[in-house]
């Protein structure tokens, strides 16, 4: 295994947002299904997904987050685009995340993620190889500032990881797991961290008989992040829930409404619709809000 990584920014990057906005950050699939889910081993199906997500901040919209999945066979590639503006229009950023891949036997093996932004006030652009069952090469730019106070990256944080928008696919698939009960193995190419679920309660969603688990998710530092009182705030945060909405014709797990706490109050991710296609059934409009 070779990389070079450069020191770690002191937050955590649109990528790592990207991930918790439109992830799969947990939940197994929810009551009856589970035991035809566990009766087999899990598998991917082929299919396509768009979907996409409103992003509101204090009620007011301020982006929008598009993601598709394309799984082909074994092969797999996974799409994100978020755009985002703030200060009536003064500040504006968009990023653009792609991965892909091979399906394995309940994990996905990406083979190379890139991720690229650009805002009113920088751009730039983050691209990972994998290789062998974890990072092999890692480029960014424009190189991050050495912090004397950053946890360095070692080979072994590097072995079985998911590139944020693979975490996504992991995830997404119904695969038997009881609610809440997942934790990610990430890196985003500059940091490398936990996201553990832990359940919190289950919700009705208006004007049917479904539920959704509602999951608070805990960030886990591991290495490439600055040791400041910025980043433990961020390990001690309670308040980040993502409620998950299973759609058992489809053996997927769809994230209905995410919520993160921020300076500014309250950020509010929630989903428009959700487009599948199958080669047996064709498109079908799973969730149209």
């Amino acid at each position: 295994m070779k990389f070079a990584l450069p020191p770690r920014a002191t937050r955590v990057s649109p990528a790592v947002a990207a991930a918790l906005i439109v992830a799969g950050l947990a939940c197994g699939p929810i009551g009856t299904s589970m035991a035809a889910a566990q009766s087999s081993p899990p598998k991917f199906q082929a299919a396509s997904v768009n979907a996409v997500y409103q992003i509101s901040l204090n009620g007011f919209d301020v982006g929008s987050f598009r993601y598709t999945s394309q799984i082909d066979g074994q092969a797999f590639k996974l799409t994100s685009d978020v755009e985002l503006s703030l200060l009536m229009g003064a500040f504006h950023w968009k990023g653009l995340s792609q991965t892909s891949g091979m399906t394995g036997a309940a994990v996905p093996k990406p083979a190379a993620f890139s991720f690229d932004y650009s805002s009113s006030l920088k751009s730039g652009a983050v691209h990972i190889g994998f290789a062998k069952g974890g990072v092999e090469t890692v480029s960014i730019e424009p190189p991050s500032p050495f912090d004397p106070d950053t946890v360095a990256v070692k080979p072994e944080h590097l072995v079985n990881v998911l590139d944020p928008l693979s975490a996504i696919l992991a995830l997404t698939q119904d695969t038997g797991a009881k609610p809440c009960d997942r934790k990610l193995a990430i890196f985003d190419g500059k940091q490398r961290f936990d996201l553990q679920l832990i359940f919190r309660r289950q919700e009705p969603i208006e004007g049917t008989a479904e539920q959704v688990s509602v999951c608070r998710v805990k960030y886990i530092p591991i290495a490439g992040y600055r040791a400041t009182e910025e980043t433990a705030n961020l390990a001690r945060a309670t308040g980040i829930e993502i409620s998950f909405r299973q759609l058992a014709s489809a053996r997927l797990l769809v994230p209905q409404k995410i919520v993160l706490p921020t300076l500014a109050g309250n950020a509010e991710i929630t989903v428009q619709h959700v487009d599948l296609t199958t080669p047996g059934s064709g498109q079908v409009a799973l969730i149209n809000e």
